[in-house]
């Protein structure tokens, strides 16, 4: 008997070691980074520069914690409709996590995946888009950066430059929750400087240059959204206000580098880099919960030579000061 109850306490012995070896490998990615390739599906809202340059952070931080990481990359090409299908094909090849590049494709993320996590990108403003209620603690599975810049800012730093500027034209997609709430700000930070809006609205890329000719006689000077459809059609909308002379400036860099003349906000591969840091801390074991949405509060001066030289600016040596050229 007495044998018989060493065996049964060795037994049992070996039966609890075993369980917490299982328990701790259970944390899986948290501790060893894991003996199971991670794999994260990326849903990209449309190809510009400030998507390119988020996607391209992401990737440079992921690789540097999970160099084997399984990236599946799909881009929608401007497509909303394309959304759902990508999202569930990310499900069905039970992807880690998701990062979703731009609003509509966070939303269309957000509202098809329950339980895999998703970090977001190129959002301006998460709450309005539905995304999270609580900045601090998102609640669900969602988290993510924002490219939210004050246009406030912008536009003082911008009248300093072009101080006779009366009214201000902006193009925007009539299908982005994003481009209204920058309106409504940009529309605000004028009235209190007694300056004009003109805001024309497009459903498609194919009404932007037919736009962009009915502001001509109405404004003196343009600013360009942080708006898929505004950054994807940024070279006829250049091209259109270099014709008429109008100075314009963009809520970031990557529509100067499309002929938009200036830029004072945020870098999109930086901001890609901080979702990857926080898809990491994801992958390792952190709640959602615990990762705050991101706001960066950096922003760069960015400007396009070539345009200010074809738009003959007096003051072109001032504009340029202190500036990343773009030639």
């Amino acid at each position: 008997m007495k044998k018989l109850g060493k065996f049964l306490g060795l037994l049992s012995l070996l039966f609890l070691l075993a369980a917490c070896n299982k328990e701790g490998k259970s944390e899986g990615l948290s501790s060893d980074n894991s003996d199971k390739k991670v794999k994260i599906g990326i849903v990209q809202m449309s190809e510009h520069v400030a998507l390119d340059r988020s996607e391209k952070g992401f990737e440079e931080e992921i690789k540097k914690e999970f160099p084997d990481a399984e990236i599946i990359l799909k881009n929608a090409s401007g497509d909303v409709t394309l959304i759902p299908s990508i999202v569930s094909a990310f499900q069905g090849q039970k992807c880690d996590l998701i990062y979703a590049i731009a609003t509509p494709a966070a939303q269309g993320a957000k509202n098809i995946v329950k339980y895999i996590p998703i970090v977001f990108s190129a959002v301006t403003d998460p709450v309005s888009a539905g995304l999270v209620k609580d900045l601090e603690k998102p609640e669900g599975n969602i988290t993510g950066v924002s490219d939210y810049i004050s246009i406030k800012m912008q536009l003082e730093n911008f009248l300093e430059l072009f101080p006779q500027t009366k009214n201000i034209g902006v193009l925007f997609s009539t299908n982005e929750v994003n481009s209204k709430y920058q309106i409504e700000e940009l529309k605000k930070a004028c009235q209190n400087l007694s300056i004009g809006v003109k805001e024309v609205g497009v459903n498609n890329i194919n009404d932007v240059s037919q736009a962009m000719t009915s502001f001509k006689k109405d404004i003196d000077a343009f600013y360009a959204l942080s708006d898929n459809l505004v950054a994807s059609s940024a070279k006829v909308i250049s091209e259109r206000l270099i014709e008429n002379k109008i100075p314009s400036f963009a809520a970031e860099e990557g529509p100067v580098e499309n002929g938009i003349l200036l830029s004072n906000g945020v870098d999109y591969l930086n901001l890609g880099r901080k979702a990857g840091e926080m898809a990491v801390q994801i992958l390792k074991g952190s709640p959602v919960k615990d990762i705050p949405v991101y706001f960066s509060t950096e922003s760069s001066k960015v400007c396009n030579e070539d345009s200010g030289k074809k738009l003959n600016l007096e003051n072109l040596d001032q504009v340029l000061k202190d500036a990343r050229l773009i030639k």
